[in-house]
């Protein structure tokens, strides 16, 4: 939305029988002030604030009293000029009051034109104001002053107003404040014809979806992401695009609140997505719809279910191919990526991928922006990948290995899983022994697979006995036998047993071995960018800093943390962001035992500040742990209202993260320091009673 919208239209037009008085002569009050907004506008599209700020003043001032409507209308966009100038020059306050006057000086004025600028000051000054109980005032403030008056062409602003006060609700933590607001708001103006309502209407579903969740309230949020969603597929072809945005959005919703075990129905969603959104006419609406689509893809690849993940690149290729739109064709690129990779790891067809590999080598080849060129590295390095693997196996396909021969050993390995996961770990080892035994010498790829996880499964059951030497002993033979592949899931495999054998070191107490394992796994696949090992790259960073934590070298495993700080600081995947809170926990810890509080409480508010809008139930409890922590931390700085300040926010923004023990314990610690603070203000005052007395 415009700060301040052109007035060039609101003009009246020269009169042709106008007599030729001289310009200054000839012109109306309402004429000369719409032409000092004109140059005031100019002079801040210039970027001339300070002569901007000295034309709206003389504006208001020469013509400020005058209460035609002609007039009031350019002496309004003077002072919303004024308070946007202001705003720029890092004048809040004094914004805030401009604002304040035009309110004051227009608002009650009934005329519509004036009303629509009363309502754009009503919204700009919530954005002026910082402390979010404050915002909320503000909020209920203009939501007062709309309703007013009756007129329905103000629904928008009141619907924003109420929007605005429930995302700030929300995000102080109170999420059943934010859905009673909304559900007021959608109440009063559902039904509405007008485009702009019925978007807000929409979007403030959406926003109850959020709220709903966060109060645990999954079947009610799932009911309102399908009411969005058929409510736009009944009048699809007449909605606006930015309706059309939501309904994607709903879409999205709900497909997040699906369990993971609703593969078929997540495939549905998606499939019904692509179908009502694929060909929009709207780029803004294929984007969203082609990345959903292409996350649905990567879930799928990442669960190592080869043959749906490809089903789901094949579908969205299919819609997005021919798109036109270059953001549409970076996704599509990325799909291509992924497609073969699932063919050449997880479905063991090399020849299929390097058809998929060769023609996106050759699109990229002449790719003068980072993005293409980014392309081209990615798909040459799985073009080699597939060629080694052609050349390794002698043109050896899947075809050549018995499928009962095949058969049997996957089901050795998923039944010797099923009993390692169920606790009976030396007979899922004596069921992962017997495929070694059989296969281990097998030069085929997807046999050779089935020993990597026969083997990596087998090292977990040795950790889970506690057989710490022959974990060792078995990591070691991992890497001997299988380090060398250059295949993604191989890889992964090697280096989660590599950090198998990094646990069984600590547990051996040898801290120098386990130091060199870390190292190792850093060294072999730091500049990764899968997922997966930058996972194991993030933790071995962090068992590092927690060995020299151990060692009293706090210096260096402060630096350790950082590095995984560093590395993690760009990530969206949530095992990634945990590795990073762990690490900024472990880095305050070190700070603690360094007697520096101060970098204590810093590691503690970055992690609050970083994660603190996280939806993710584990980085939520640590958030919510470090608002306890650091008003200790706050609290032995003698940093009294700081230390108050972080109870009140673990208990009013991260409360149902809490166990009802801990909420407790802040409790009675925050009352105590309101306690605290009430006898130090009696006693003050009792003080200047005694001294007047004296």
């Amino acid at each position: 939305m415009n700060v301040v919208e052109s007035s060039a239209q609101q003009q009246p037009k020269p009169s042709n029988d106008a007599p030729a008085l001289p310009a200054p002569l000839q012109q109306s009050p309402a004429e000369r002030a719409a032409a000092s907004f004109r140059q005031a506008e100019l002079l801040s599209d210039l970027g001339r604030r300070r002569e901007a700020i000295a034309a709206c003043s003389r504006l208001i001032a020469e013509f400020g009293a005058l209460p035609d409507a002609a007039v009031v209308v350019p002496c309004c966009q003077a002072l919303r000029l004024l308070a946007h100038v202001l705003r720029q020059l890092h004048r809040p306050a004094d914004a805030l009051a401009t604002l304040d006057r035009l309110v004051a000086a227009h608002g009650g004025r009934s005329e519509p034109e004036i009303r629509a600028h009363i309502a754009h000051a009503l919204y700009q000054r919530t954005w002026l104001i910082d402390d979010a109980a404050a915002r909320c005032e503000a909020c209920d403030f203009m939501s007062e002053q709309l309703d007013a008056q009756a007129d329905a062409a103000l629904d928008a602003w009141r619907l924003d107003a109420r929007l605005l006060k429930a995302e700030i609700e929300h995000h102080r933590g109170l999420p059943q404040d934010a859905l009673a607001t909304l559900e007021a708001a959608i109440e009063r103006f559902e039904g509405g014809a007008d485009a702009g309502v019925v978007l807000r209407v929409a979007r403030a579903r959406l926003a109850a979806v959020l709220n709903l969740r966060e109060l645990a309230q999954h079947t009610q949020a799932q009911v309102l992401c399908l009411q969005v969603a058929d409510q736009i597929e009944t009048g699809l072809a007449e909605a606006a695009p930015e309706l059309r945005l939501e309904g994607v959005r709903a879409l999205a919703l709900f497909f997040d609140g699906l369990g993971l075990d609703e593969v078929a129905r997540r495939a549905e969603l998606v499939g019904w997505l692509l179908d009502r959104y694929g060909h929009d006419a709207s780029a803004q609406v294929r984007r969203l719809a082609a990345v959903r689509a292409h996350e649905w893809a990567v879930g799928l690849r990442d669960q190592g279910d080869g043959e749906a993940a490809l089903a789901a690149c094949e579908r969205l290729l299919g819609t997005f191919a021919r798109d036109g739109d270059a953001v549409v064709q970076r996704t599509v690129a990325t799909t291509l990526l992924h497609k073969g990779f699932v063919l050449l790891d997880l479905l063991g067809r090399p020849e299929a991928a390097l058809a998929v590999y060769e023609p996106l080598v050759a699109a990229s080849r002449d790719g003068a922006t980072p993005e293409l060129r980014e392309l081209r590295v990615k798909a040459t390095a799985g073009r080699e990948a597939c060629l080694k693997r052609l050349r390794k196996t002698g043109g050896l396909d899947a075809g050549e290995l018995p499928a009962e021969l095949f058969d049997a050993a996957c089901d050795t390995v998923r039944e010797g899983r099923k009993l390692g996961d169920a606790g009976a770990s030396r007979e899922a080892i004596a069921l992962f022994d017997e495929v070694l035994a059989a296969h281990a010498a097998s030069p085929h790829p997807l046999m050779r697979r089935q020993c990597a996880r026969a083997l990596s499964h087998k090292t977990f059951c040795l950790l889970a006995l506690e057989h710490f030497a022959e974990v060792v002993e078995a990591a070691d033979a991992m890497d001997a036998r299988y380090g060398a592949d250059a295949s993604t899931e191989m890889q992964s495999q090697v280096a989660l047993c590599l950090q198998y054998k990094s646990t069984a070191l600590d547990r051996l107490a040898r801290p120098a071995d386990e130091m060199r394992v870390h190292d190792e796994i850093v060294a072999r696949w730091g500049n990764s960018e899968l997922p997966d090992l930058r996972a194991r790259v993030a933790g071995a960073l962090f068992r590092k800093g927690a060995v020299l934590r151990r060692a009293g070298r706090f210096a260096e495993a402060v630096a350790s943390y950082d590095e995984v700080i560093a590395r993690t600081a760009m990530a969206r995947d949530s095992a990634l962001q945990l590795w990073a809170a762990k690490s900024l926990i472990n880095k305050a810890k070190a700070f603690d035992k360094m007697d520096d509080l101060a970098g204590q409480a810093k590691a503690y508010r970055v992690l609050i500040a970083r994660f603190g809008e996280s939806g993710d139930t584990a980085l939520r409890e640590r958030v919510a742990n470090a608002c306890e922590w650091l008003a200790e931390a706050e609290g032995r700085q003698g940093r009294v209202a700081a230390q108050r300040e972080a109870l009140e926010l673990a208990l009013g923004r991260f409360g149902t993260a809490l166990s009802a023990e801990q909420r407790t314990r802040l409790k009675r610690e925050l009352q105590a320091l309101k306690t605290r603070a009430l006898g130090r203000r009696a006693k003050q005052a009792f003080d200047r009673v005694v001294r007047r007395k004296a």
